[in-house]
């Protein structure tokens, strides 16, 4: 009888630790350092991608961020002539050292492997580790949302003030849109296509707003009250590829549409308009790339830039005007150096300074004097997007081997009548080379302090790729597009538009 209560008791005790191991371990795999290398920021993001996804198993799961993650694994990468180490240290959320491992190579050839290898050490070492329990400083970090304490959420805007006092512990814990409802914002139902770009017009009689859509080769148009109206859209040929599109009020008072098209290698950019219910071409063939934009917060103008043989962006942004169809140019901007039409803005402090924003190619957001010398940059990257244009690069295709060079389109930096700069940021879980595939978008607010900029608020992460977004000053609302589904073989991809009101 004693034996079978002993063995009872035995059995009793696996089951009830089961639980506490069964689930799986969440490991966030953060910035790697590289030493002795080129290219040192995307060979970062490189092995940070491919440490992730080798370490995914049954029993651990690769997270975006440290505050969900119940191990943070670092690492280096050190390149010594050819042969190279990754050296990889694991700690507990609370900064408990669990476990180090490194491998080594030969070539380049043999990085690819080696991280594999990498990731089966760490995952044996944390295995081993971790069936034992977390250590009780850890405790609390590995509860689920249901166990732990939640602050109440309050805004869809997250501001940096001190938190005074938690909210009780529900039983049920709710997103915060739905929780909200309706309070805070609108989302609209699926719409049609894998929208990459967002342009607003005016505002209805009935108050209704004019929004235009585009992807690769279609424009359309929406008029948003209640619901998203599908207007009237047009298709453009195959090989033409929308690069932007923007509206600006016309000389005649219509609203017009610039869309900057790319077309065998060359510009082929074209101006629409809005007649009735229908979208009317009025310019075609033009060799710029268009952009509206309202500079240092001051009134919405009409900006052009060309494209060289050899440089992607040629010569200065421009004010450009439209006589028909011809596009004159005047008051060229001069930007600092990888400042193009698209990844720049200005803001003015309040001595009335005027200041220049660039998102360099590596994604850090840069402020310049009025004599173009650097005064800050960001610790963080923002920008990011899928939407890109080639170009035939003879001279590089032996190094790269791709007759064609990749340029990455950037979000746009807006900055409102207050002087405040809106920037946009993606996170990806593929940013390789020229494969980039996004996941989630957050819509940064900043402001100028005299020597950096500081952060007034940001959206809640999308739970989707935002390729896009604007600002609307004259509703103090916030739109952000965003991919739902993305374009495949057989679908064309699906988008939503949600709008947030800013308090």
């Amino acid at each position: 009888m004693k034996r079978w209560i002993i063995a009872l008791v035995a059995l009793f005790s696996i089951l009830c630790a089961v639980p506490a191991f069964a689930a799986q371990v969440r490991v966030f795999v953060a910035d790697m350092n590289a030493i002795g290398v080129q290219n040192k920021e995307e060979m970062k993001a490189t092995l940070q991608m491919l440490l992730s996804s080798r370490l995914n198993s049954d029993k651990i799961i690769a997270v975006g961020s440290a505050a969900e993650a119940d191990v943070i694994v670092t690492g280096t990468y050190v390149v010594i002539g050819k042969v190279f180490s990754v050296d990889a240290l694991a700690k507990t959320a609370a900064g408990k050292t669990i476990t180090r491992a490194f491998v080594q190579g030969e070539s380049q050839n043999e990085l690819i492997p080696a991280v594999g290898t990498l990731a089966d050490k760490l995952s044996a070492e944390l295995a081993k580790t971790l069936a034992a329990g977390l250590p009780p400083a850890d405790a609390a970090a590995t509860l689920s949302p249901a166990q732990g304490s939640l602050s109440a959420p309050t805004s869809d805007f997250i501001k940096h003030e001190p938190q005074v006092r938690k909210a009780p512990v529900p039983e049920f814990i709710k997103p915060v849109d739905y929780e909200r409802n309706n309070s805070s914002g609108w989302q609209s139902r699926r719409l049609n296509g894998a929208a990459n770009l967002m342009a607003i017009g005016r505002t209805l009689p009935d108050g209704s707003r004019e929004i235009f859509l585009a992807d690769d080769h279609n424009l359309s148009y929406y008029r948003q009250g209640g619901e998203m109206k599908l207007v009237a859209k047009t298709e453009f040929n195959n090989s033409d590829k929308i690069l932007s599109i923007d509206t600006i009020d016309g000389n005649e008072g219509s609203l017009e549409i610039y869309v900057t098209i790319m077309r065998d290698n060359e510009l082929n950019s074209q101006i629409w308009q809005v007649k009735g219910d229908k979208l009317q071409m009025i310019a075609e063939k033009l060799p710029y790339f268009f952009r509206c934009a309202s500079l240092a917060g001051g009134p919405k103008k009409l900006y052009a830039q060309a494209m060289g043989r050899e440089e992607d962006f040629y010569g200065d942004v421009a004010e450009a005007t439209r006589n028909g169809t011809v596009i004159t140019l005047k008051n060229p901007l001069k930007l600092p150096r990888f400042g193009t039409i698209y990844n720049f803005n200005q803001f003015r402090d309040q001595d009335g300074k005027t200041y220049t924003l660039v998102i360099n190619p590596d994604g850090y957001l840069i402020v310049y004097d009025p004599q173009l010398k650097e005064l800050w940059r960001s610790n963080d990257k923002f920008g990011g997007s899928e939407l890109f244009f080639q170009k035939e690069d003879l001279v590089d295709q032996r190094v790269t081997g791709d007759k064609y060079r990749w340029v990455f389109m950037n979000q746009r930096i807006q900055v409102t009548a207050k002087n405040e700069i809106l920037v946009g940021k993606n996170d990806g879980f593929w940013v390789l080379g020229n494969a980039r595939s996004y996941k989630k978008g957050t819509v940064y607010c900043f402001v100028w302090r005299g020597s950096s900029l500081e952060e007034k608020w940001h959206t809640r992460e999308t739970q989707n790729y935002m390729p896009d977004y604007y600002f609307d000053e004259s509703r103090n609302e916030l739109l952000m597009l965003q991919v739902v589904q993305r374009r495949g073989v057989t679908t064309n991809g699906a988008s939503s538009l949600s709008i947030k009101k800013v308090e």
